[in-house]
């Protein structure tokens, strides 16, 4: 069925083009926002070739055509919603993005494939360069024995703030988790950090997959029913979805509510520990540290400024800036399993960018640019450290 609106709507201006991260990198007009609500008017959107499936595949959902629409279009919504009506598996290596977004849907799966990929990590027998090599490494085994512990996943040290970490501070590298209950630990709070959490859904919706993505939310809404507080997160893209919780339970009055009320309460990292704490950090050595703006986050005034305030706050520590400005990493989420080419030659503007400054650390709040910038490290060799955020604040408090 042709959708007259949307073509009706879109300027075709092209102001979406200029600033989309995969036309740079792929300079075809199909790959654009434009062309996409091109298509999105075509008679055969009802019945979407695997060539349309892929171009609609081929999108960071990074949110930059939206800021640039003169008409302010809900682009990423439309691109997630034709996704929608698509098959189980689609796109470019549909049945790995598939198994991948699956085991993040399971905690359970999850914690045991990180202890197996930890186990193989000691064996040491993959090749040095191998990319599972490369993955494995970025698991953290000492901490994560730890981590359980000291964080008390299921139990409760008070009531006053909760915490979801997301998935990659609770089972891939938790000293982020450590190091935020830490922080919330020095700020004066203590931490309810419920064991029932999941996944916050993003991977699932951003798949066009909004029954998946609604039983996760309704899972957490749940886990956390029992507080009443903030909820701290400390992932910028987990922390953007969940306050989408109750666009996803519009059709659900009961639901909905519950969403709101549990959206209402999440507030973001350095949101948190910008206004809500006194902390007075100090780097024990020089450091010039640039910090990687999620995407869920650098669109928004607030999401720019306060990450930028929270280092500011550290003594020592020099933050320095991409003449270029802020830079999608190329992750996506499972983009960059789907078109790993593509998301290699958009990291690497974005890391050129970044080292045009010589940092000393490259920091982030967001689960999918640490790990992309992580990566990039080893595979470009790149001369210098990287971490989250939380990481450096803590160290600082040393």
């Amino acid at each position: 069925m042709v959708d007259r609106a949307i073509d009706l709507s879109c300027a075709k201006c092209g102001a979406c083009t200029v600033v989309c991260p995969v036309f740079r990198v792929d300079p075809r007009e199909s790959l654009t926002a434009r062309g996409k609500m091109h298509l999105l008017s075509l008679p055969f959107v009802g019945a979407p070739s695997r060539h349309f499936q892929d171009i609609f595949s081929q999108c960071l959902l990074c949110g930059a055509c939206e800021q640039a629409c003169s008409r302010h279009l809900p682009i990423t919504t439309l691109i997630t919603r034709a996704r929608g009506r698509f098959p189980q598996f689609y796109g470019a290596h549909p049945l790995q993005k598939t198994v991948v977004r699956k085991v993040l849907a399971s905690s359970g799966l999850l914690a045991n494939l990180v202890r197996a990929g930890i186990s193989l990590q000691r064996i040491n027998a993959l090749p040095v360069r191998s990319g599972l090599r490369l993955k494995l490494g970025l698991l953290e085994a000492p901490v994560a024995e730890v981590v359980e512990k000291e964080t008390c996943y299921g139990g409760k040290t008070g009531n006053d703030l909760s915490y979801f970490p997301g998935c990659l501070a609770r089972y891939l590298q938790p000293s982020v988790a450590a190091a935020t209950v830490r922080l919330a630990e020095i700020a004066g709070y203590s931490l309810d950090v419920p064991a029932a959490q999941g996944c916050c859904g993003l991977a699932a919706r951003a798949a066009g997959r909004e029954d998946e993505a609604r039983e996760l939310a309704w899972n957490n809404i749940q886990a956390f029913a029992e507080s009443t507080g903030p909820i701290l997160t400390s992932c910028a893209s987990c922390s953007s979805h969940l306050a989408t919780y109750p666009d996803l339970f519009q059709d659900d009055p009961e639901k909905s509510v519950k969403a709101r009320e549990f959206a209402g309460r999440v507030i973001e990292f350095c949101t948190f520990f910008l206004e809500q704490s006194d902390l007075k950090p100090s780097s024990r050595q020089a450091l010039k540290v640039f910090y990687h703006d999620p995407c869920h986050l650098r669109h928004r005034d607030w999401g720019r400024d306060n990450p930028r305030k929270l280092i500011d706050r550290i003594d020592n520590v020099e933050r320095v800036e991409s003449p270029a400005g802020p830079q999608c990493c190329g992750q996506g989420g499972l983009f960059q399993l789907g078109y790993p080419e593509t998301s290699a030659g958009i990291f690497q503007r974005c890391a050129d960018n970044g080292l045009g400054c010589a940092p000393d650390l490259v920091v982030t709040t967001c689960s999918g640019c640490l790990m992309q910038w992580q990566q990039g490290k080893v595979e470009h060799d790149l001369p210098l450290a990287v971490s989250h955020l939380a990481i450096l604040l803590a160290d600082c408090l040393d």
